[in-house]
């Protein structure tokens, strides 16, 4: 029994990735302000996609089957796609929107730790919440910063 997906289904998970990469970054590009579960998301999806779109492209490329071709014009097209509107355009926004968001709260986290040295319990909640935050946006901006080193790794 052959355990490897047919051409078929290789396809229509690349089809089915592909334009769910469409839909998130069509998203994302919208978005005045990301949440960090949609940085996150559009990541993975833009290198799952890619990932699938290596495989594909290896496993096709000495192929002359007009529908192996297809395919690879298609996978031509969506890593041109990738390049162009998500590692040209919305990674620096994202990059820039994670540093001014953590520059933001390391900002109003110093002025808390200044006003008062008496503080109330829901002042230490707020610092608590704050720095919860840092954490939070510090981790995926090296999620994020990662994922450029890979494009300069290509």
């Amino acid at each position: 029994m052959n355990s490897e997906p047919s051409f078929e289904e290789s396809s229509n998970i690349f089809y089915t990735e592909s334009n769910q990469l469409q839909n998130v970054i069509g998203t994302t590009t919208k978005s005045e302000k990301l949440t960090i579960s949609e940085i996150v998301q559009t990541y993975y999806q833009v290198m799952k996609v890619s990932s699938i779109s290596k495989l594909l492209k290896e496993s096709f490329k000495w192929s002359t089957d007009p529908k192996h071709q297809e395919l690879i014009h298609k996978i031509h097209d969506v890593q041109k796609q990738i390049a162009e509107e998500f590692d040209i355009k919305l990674h620096p926004i994202i990059v820039s929107q994670l540093t001014d968001s953590i520059q933001r709260h390391t900002d109003n986290l110093q002025s808390l730790a200044k006003e008062t040295s008496q503080k109330s319990k829901e002042v230490i909640e707020t610092e608590a919440n704050q720095y919860k935050e840092l954490r939070e946006l510090m981790s995926t901006k090296e999620f994020v910063i990662q994922y450029e080193n890979g494009l300069k790794d290509d």
